[in-house]
């Protein structure tokens, strides 16, 4: 899949990730697993998305909880981790891009996908495009300091009113940062928060999942990695939200 530059999530994002959620560190890390690779069709702005072939996925995590889990990943954009058999398909634009997993899912109108039970999203956007809308919106409601310039620069366009940009956290939510620009959460069953601003929205389960700024400070990206389970699956949210890493 060649959608250009501005379509790929830097590939910071798996090392990053780890670093964030270790502390930066990796001491007392579990011996390396491995899961299946399974590649995700999709379709957006140039056209479709054939599914690509790809190596098992090497993972730190206990044998157990790796036999439950699969890496789903589109082209040579970013993957995710989910349970196994899961469904994906992968959406992209000038704005940003998702990667959508779910159960018996068909994704018949995958552009505008919303889930009201289980599913792994892993959503970016794009701060240098349309994207940065959202993304300035979002580093309003977790990370204003840092990106304190950005988010004034966006509202100084005048084209989304200034009263969309909430800067206050979402009241329900249980937050963690793991760096300056990143964090944990959990949005509590049947309430609006993080977890359900994006395609999932609220359901008889909590959304657990990590948000991050990267990129360039000037005009950084935002990427959310919302996570809602079975009951009977919960157990490997923290190792899907870790990226198993």
């Amino acid at each position: 899949m060649k959608v250009g530059a501005q379509n790929l999530i830097p590939m910071c994002f798996p090392i990053c990730l780890a670093l964030a959620l270790a502390g930066g560190g990796f001491e007392g890390a579990l011996a390396a697993q491995t899961v299946p690779f399974v590649g995700c069709p999709g379709d957006g702005q140039t056209g479709p998305v054939e599914p690509v072939k790809g190596a098992p996925k090497r993972v730190a995590l206990d044998a157990a909880t790796a036999s439950a889990l699969a890496y789903y990943q589109a082209g040579d954009a970013y993957g995710v981790l989910a349970p196994r058999g899961w469904n994906c398909f992968f959406v992209y634009g000038s704005d940003g891009q998702s990667l959508m997993v779910a159960p018996n899912e068909k994704f018949a109108d995958a552009l505008d996908a919303s889930f009201t039970g289980p599913a792994v999203i892993g959503t970016l956007h794009y701060g240098s495009t349309s994207g940065r809308f959202a993304v300035a919106k979002y580093a309003a409601r977790l990370f204003p300091k840092q990106a304190r310039a950005f988010i004034a620069s966006v509202i100084a366009e005048g084209i989304e009113p200034k009263s969309e940009f909430i800067f206050q956290p979402y009241p329900a939510d249980h937050v963690t940062p793991k760096g300056a620009r990143s964090l944990v959460f959990e949005t509590p069953a049947g309430a609006e928060g993080l977890g359900t601003s994006d395609r999932l929205k609220p359901g008889d389960l909590p959304v657990t999942g990590f948000a991050a700024l990267q990129g360039d400070r000037k005009a950084p990206d935002f990427f959310l990695l919302t996570v809602r389970l079975p009951a009977d699956e919960a157990g490997l949210a923290p190792a899907i939200v870790s990226g198993g890493r």
